[in-house]
């Protein structure tokens, strides 16, 4: 939920992330931030304290079956059996960690929209050996933001970004969305145009946090949502 204070949310330069981790560089009473982080970081945190489980069971089972072996106290088929053992649970936890470790930071940092009289920043924190990835748009570039919703049995929400600015891809977040990767109409009046996907319950509070933080709330286009040209 935004926050009418919120002292950590900090503008970066273009294409630079913010850091929410420390203090921000101007005073502004407008500063709010929408947190972005799902149920898909407890998720990854689940799997990565289960993957640390299955590797310490593997390292018990290893090490029991060379204590077994070296007392000579093992027959053929039980050490085929131990050998199964860890070799399943090599893959499903040591293995797995290769996976887990590289990709665990980016999933459970600190992500989401912070707005301030500036203008709005989209980012993902740094958090470990994860570098961070943002942007940082002023109120200026921005031509309009709205919902938008994709889908009929199991719909997805995006707030969408159009600006009369142009951005490269390497300024944007590598997890925002294009016209074309989402099948939409390209908008011929707008210099850059991508989406961020939010959680229903969340994209009302990023669309008030904008009415209230910029300088002209019709920057908020609460119009019908876009829709694909193949839907």
């Amino acid at each position: 939920m935004a926050s009418p204070e919120q002292p950590d949310a900090s503008p970066g330069s273009r294409g630079v992330p913010s850091d929410l981790s420390q203090p921000p560089a101007s005073v502004s009473h407008l500063r709010r931030y929408v947190s972005l982080r799902g149920p898909n970081a407890r998720m990854w945190m689940t799997a990565a304290y289960f993957s640390g489980a299955l590797t310490l069971g593997f390292l018990v089972v290893v090490g029991s079956m060379l204590w077994h072996v070296l007392r000579e106290e093992t027959t053929v088929s039980s050490v085929t059996l131990w050998a199964f053992a860890a070799l399943v649970m090599f893959f499903i936890g040591p293995g797995s960690n290769v996976f887990l470790v590289r990709g665990l930071p980016q999933r459970i940092t600190r992500q989401g929209i912070s707005a301030d009289s500036d203008g709005i920043t989209v980012l993902q924190e740094r958090k470990w050996w994860f570098s961070g990835e943002g942007t940082f748009i002023a109120w200026p570039e921005i031509r309009r933001i709205r919902e938008l919703h994709i889908g009929t049995r199991r719909v997805a929400y995006f707030i969408e970004f159009a600006l009369d600015t142009h951005r490269t891809d390497p300024e944007l977040p590598s997890w925002a969305e294009t016209p074309e990767s989402l099948d939409l109409e390209v908008d011929p009046d707008a210099a850059t145009q991508f989406y961020v996907q939010v959680p229903r319950d969340r994209k009302e509070h990023i669309l008030k946090m904008v009415e209230r933080t910029a300088p002209l709330p019709s920057v908020v286009e609460r119009t019908r949502p876009l829709r694909s040209r193949h839907r």
